[in-house]
């Protein structure tokens, strides 16, 4: 009825959308990344879950809960019989990253391109679009998230586990890094954001064309052009 007298009057009727609950762990997630970026927690910095659940007078349960996903995100490292710190890398780490990437990581975007479907072209280019858009905002956090989503569906997509493994494991520390130094090289980084939307526009475009070694070449010069920018662009906090 209410659609009907809202037509009537001239009005169109108010559209809402449903508020998506935030739970505990999340905010959490979101503040102690937020410390991280800022700089209020320091690369390489000790997490002691005790002493922030205290200041956040919650459960260290949950505590622990938002290390596994800040863990899964990048921003921190469990390392054994050491307990959990913020993620630190040193340019030679972030070096040999690269270098590892620029040896699997085509191999990944060759042989998604062989499997995907066109519904699977179909969200990359969504995730595509939303890192593009985010880019254009100058919202890093948003950029970030789909960039590093539109990867994580071509390493899904090679149907590769052993590949998809690695590369979980030493890519997804690099991003968060970025995040972590955003505000050494602010400029840089928003460049690299636009570099990253090209490079996934052109990947796509090979994809469509079923052209999956120019995907490939394409992820290889990509890389390689990345590893060069590092020291410049991204001086991670130690050069050791």
């Amino acid at each position: 009825m209410f659609h009907e007298l809202g037509r009537e009057n001239g009005y169109m009727p108010l559209i809402l959308q449903k508020i998506k609950p935030v739970s505990k762990k999340d905010r959490i997630v979101a503040s102690l990344r937020e410390a991280m970026i800022s700089g209020a927690i320091r690369s390489g910095e000790q997490i002691v879950e005790g002493k922030i659940a205290q200041q956040l007078g919650v459960g260290q349960g949950v505590i622990r809960e938002a290390l596994i996903e800040l863990e899964h995100q990048g921003f921190v490292q469990r390392i054994p019989f050491a307990g959990t710190q913020v993620t630190e890398l040193t340019l030679k780490d972030a070096q040999q990253i690269y270098d590892v990437r620029i040896e699997l990581e085509p191999l990944a975007f060759f042989q998604a391109g062989q499997n995907a479907q066109a519904q699977h072209i179909s969200d990359l280019r969504e995730m595509a679009e939303k890192a593009k858009n985010a880019s254009k905002a100058g919202d890093l956090t948003a950029f970030f998230e789909n960039h590093l989503a539109f990867r994580r569906k071509v390493w899904t997509l090679s149907g590769n586990r052993y590949l998809l493994q690695i590369l979980e494991r030493v890519v997804i520390p690099l991003y968060a890094l970025y995040m972590i130094r955003q505000s050494y090289n602010l400029e840089g980084i928003l460049q690299t954001t636009i570099d990253c939307t090209d490079h996934q526009d052109r990947i796509l475009a090979a994809y469509e064309q079923k052209n999956f070694e120019e995907a490939r070449e394409i992820a290889r010069c990509f890389l390689i052009k990345m590893k060069e920018y590092l020291g410049t662009r991204l001086p991670p906090a130690s050069t050791a």
